[in-house]
């Protein structure tokens, strides 16, 4: 678990490099709540349908998701950085 862990937080800050932290800080909470539940809506779609993707596995699905609920905490803590 806790290389998986290291994974997603590898991943997530190879994803803010491109997006910068402003990003986040434009929607806030709101929008991280907005981003979980499209990934949730997708992943019940890729369940239901047999789980076959054009572009996003059900596996970066699951990854992006416990990344936003990770920038949800750090925004709910205050520690989440705009530079």
């Amino acid at each position: 678990a806790l290389k998986l862990a290291l994974e997603g937080i590898m991943l997530l800050d190879k994803k803010q490099q491109d997006y910068g932290p402003n990003n986040i800080l434009y929607s806030g909470e709101i929008g991280i709540v907005v981003r979980c539940q499209d990934k949730i809506c997708r992943l019940r779609h890729l369940l239901e349908k047999g789980g076959e993707a054009q572009n996003e596995s059900i596996e970066d699905s699951y990854r992006d998701l416990a990344n936003y609920g990770l920038i949800g905490l750090m925004l709910n803590l205050s520690v989440w950085e705009d530079e």
